[in-house]
């Protein structure tokens, strides 16, 4: 079984990654490029690539929790069609493309994580005390 420490941490970490995701995505959404073609390859004249958090669960044999483990994924759709055609980075039609990054999504993203990093302190902080407890109680 794992103990709460090892789940509390991983939790925080989880969150740290979430809220990375959303801070990157916050400080690109303006980054602005090429509306690259539908299959095209990656370029540097792109625009960012916004991503989002996956979390998951992980399990120890026979079904027990064990905490939990994050990373990123690309958004789909990542990109944005915005008709600019004073940016030099438009097309013959004026169109540029624009990183789908909903400012309003982001901030809710970076409170929640906020929110669920702090609870994942508060069961470390609780499980330092029950185990000063112990050490109290058996010395």
């Amino acid at each position: 079984m794992a103990d709460a420490l090892s789940i509390a941490l991983s939790g925080a970490q989880a969150q740290t990654v979430r809220l990375a995701a959303s801070a990157g995505n916050t400080a690109n959404m303006r980054t602005r490029g090429q509306l690259p073609a539908a299959g095209a390859a990656p370029s540097e004249t792109d625009p960012y690539r916004p991503v989002q958090a996956v979390q998951q669960s992980r399990t120890l044999p026979g079904g027990a929790g064990a905490g939990t483990v994050a990373g990123v994924r690309p958004s789909v759709p990542a990109f944005l069609a915005e008709y600019d055609p004073r940016s030099p980075e438009a097309g013959a039609d004026g169109v540029v493309g624009a990183p789908n990054v909903d400012a309003a999504q982001e901030i809710v993203q970076q409170k929640i994580s906020l929110r669920a990093y702090q609870a994942n302190l508060r069961t470390v902080r609780a499980a330092d005390e029950m185990q000063r407890a112990l050490l109290d109680a058996m010395a």
